[in-house]
């Protein structure tokens, strides 16, 4: 939460700028305060007190110079404030009087009353006693001490008032050491915030530092949701392609499973049939080893005539 001190000359009526102010920025705090008459408020800016004013001048002899922003806001109405029954009273209140009729009243100068000596109160009250003199006083000013012994009329003429806003500014003719105020004022975003009101931008306006600071907040916000957004499409659409490839593998690996549970199966039986093939030819010969050699030991038994004997064929002796 931040603070706005706002100071203001009397008679100046700032509700509007302030209930403006207040509606748009209610998590900020804006102190605003009227100041004595008497009471200068550039030097409220000058002490720091105030970070703006609205202050009263001539028309034609704005204050605003190499070290002070002053924006002029509006002109205040001139006129005269004379005593019940004077000739003032004759004049309707919407009428303006002509300068020359004005001229033959006899008037008081406002330097002869200054704030110790009582100031605009004890100059009305001069005027409200029947003297028959007037005073030259601004719209404003004359309804802040009015009185019922004391009519105002609006006089052609007059020298009339400005009100205007005004801040320090960062001269850049001075160190900046000597500048703290202006430098601080110059980065207040409540001073701009409150600059803006009183020109009358609306509470949408990208001129406004709190718009402005919004849209940014928001355009970092809409890129993160953007990025969220892209990377969830992103990781939901690699799921997909992972779950489509683990489908398509599934068949490929059942059929390979059931290929060497078949080539398992087969090379098992081809297994055992070559043992029982080698079973069967082990056997085979066994039988023929063995048949063999009852031959072969039936043959030694049969006893053959030897030679030169009878019944045996040539002998030794029939040579």
């Amino acid at each position: 939460m931040s603070e706005l001190h706002l100071a203001y000359a009397p008679g100046v009526m700032p509700a509007k700028w302030l209930n403006r102010f207040t509606d748009t920025h209610q998590e900020d705090t804006l102190h605003a305060r009227p100041l004595p008459e008497g009471i200068d408020p550039l030097e409220e800016l000058a002490a720091g007190r105030a970070r703006v004013v609205l202050l009263r001048f001539p028309e034609g002899a704005s204050p605003a110079g190499p070290g002070l922003h002053v924006i002029e806001l509006y002109t205040e109405r001139a006129g005269l404030c004379a005593p019940k029954d004077h000739e003032v009273e004759y004049y309707d209140e919407l009428a303006v009087i002509p300068a020359e009729d004005a001229a033959a009243w006899p008037r008081l100068d406002p330097a002869d009353y200054p704030a110790e000596a009582g100031g605009v109160a004890m100059m009305l009250e001069v005027v409200a006693s029947g003297a028959g003199a007037v005073a030259a006083l601004p719209q404003p000013l004359a309804r802040l001490h009015a009185r019922k012994d004391v009519v105002w009329r609006e006089v052609s003429g007059e020298p009339a008032t400005k009100v205007g806003l005004a801040w320090l500014r960062v001269d850049p003719s001075l160190p900046d050491d000597e500048q703290r105020l202006a430098q601080e004022a110059q980065d207040d975003r409540l001073v701009e915030e409150f600059i803006g009101v009183v020109r009358g931008r609306k509470a949408g306006s990208s001129r406004q530092p709190s718009v402005r600071e919004r849209e940014q907040d928001e355009a970092v916000q809409r890129r993160k949701d953007r990025a969220a957004a892209q990377s969830a499409e992103a990781k939901a659409a690699h799921a997909a392609h992972a779950a489509q490839a683990s489908g398509a593998a599934r068949p490929a690996a059942a059929a390979a499973q059931g290929e060497d549970s078949e080539q398992a199966t087969g090379g098992a039986s081809s297994k055992r049939q070559g043992w029982a093939k080698a079973k069967q030819g082990h056997g085979t010969k066994g039988a023929k080893a063995a048949a063999k050699a009852a031959a072969k030991s039936a043959r030694s038994k049969v006893k053959r005539p030897r030679r030169g004997t009878k019944g045996g064929g040539k002998g030794r002796g029939a040579r």
